[in-house]
Formats: structure tokens, C-alpha cells, sequence
């Protein structure tokens, strides 16, 4: 099974791998937007709203990724994982917030597509913190460690 990250303009024209049957669909889009109906067919379908800001972002801060949100969607990535569902998932542009979802997904066990991602770090690491894992700035590349280290 393997993780897609695209643009909301992509899921409207069809434009990904062939998710297949088995297989699940995750939106994200800015809270005053419309959820885009995608060409193909899932066999899940899951939405959230909330912007593509960064922890230390001072305005919007009610329009950020929640705690809740990111252990939804931590749980949504796991019972993928777990049933063996491909999924995609996609943002606005299909590289920041989508982008962490999927690296995230990439992380547990998910196949890499291979797309572009450029990943929302405060995503990124509340779907980390939810799945009991943290992020270590001091690495070149995202590392996975137990949760009993401390969030950087």
C-alpha cells in the first residue's frame, strides 16, 4: 500500500495513482473553502479544515491544525496502514499540509509515490506527537524515535 500527496485540483480531475478498491481519501482545505469532489472513488473519506500555518504563526491561530485533528488523522493513517487501504490526500496545493501527512504515512510504512513535498512542520510534528513519536531538528533528514524524548 503506499501514500499520495496532490493538489486539490488534481482529486478534481483525477489526476493520481488509481487509489484501487481498497482504499481511502483524505482532504484538507482552508476552513472558508469547499470540499472538491474527487474523480475516482474511495472506499473512505475523510475531511478536516484548517490552514497552512506553522506553529509560530501569530495570526489564525484558531484556524491551525488542532491536537484533536492531528490524532484523527494519526488514527485514520494507522487503520489504513493496518488494512492494508492506499491512500491519498490532498491540500490546496499538494505540498505543505498534504505533504506532512504523507511523510508522516511514508514513516510508518506507507510506499513513497515519489511526489514533491515541502511539509507544514507544525502537521508534521502533532501527527509525530500523536502517534508517540518526535522529531529531531538536529538530523539532516526526519528521524523516528520513542516518545519518551523530548519534542524539538
Amino acid at each position: 500500500m503506499w501514500i499520495e500527496n496532490v493538489s486539490l485540483e488534481n482529486i478534481k480531475r483525477g489526476r493520481h495513482f488509481d487509489p484501487g478498491v481498497n482504499s481511502m481519501l483524505i482532504q484538507i482545505v482552508d476552513p472558508d473553502m469547499e470540499f472538491p469532489t474527487p474523480i475516482y472513488d474511495f472506499k473512505d473519506v475523510h475531511r478536516f479544515k484548517f490552514l497552512d500555518l506553522e506553529e509560530d504563526t501569530e495570526y489564525g491561530y484558531d484556524k491551525k491544525i488542532t491536537d484533536e485533528q492531528a490524532k484523527t488523522i494519526a488514527d485514520l493513517l494507522q487503520y489504513a496502514l493496518s488494512n492494508c487501504m492506499n491512500v491519498v490526500v490532498h491540500c490546496h496545493a499538494g505540498v505543505c499540509r498534504s505533504g506532512a501527512v504523507a511523510d508522516v504515512g511514508i514513516a510508518m510504512g506507507f510506499e513513497d509515490t515519489g511526489v514533491f513535498r515541502a511539509p507544514n512542520l507544525m502537521v508534521k510534528h502533532r501527527l509525530m506527537k500523536a502517534l508517540g513519536m518526535t522529531y529531531d531538528t538536529s538530523k539532516t533528514r526526519s528521524m523516528l524515535e520513542p516518545q519518551n524524548t523530548e519534542v524539538k
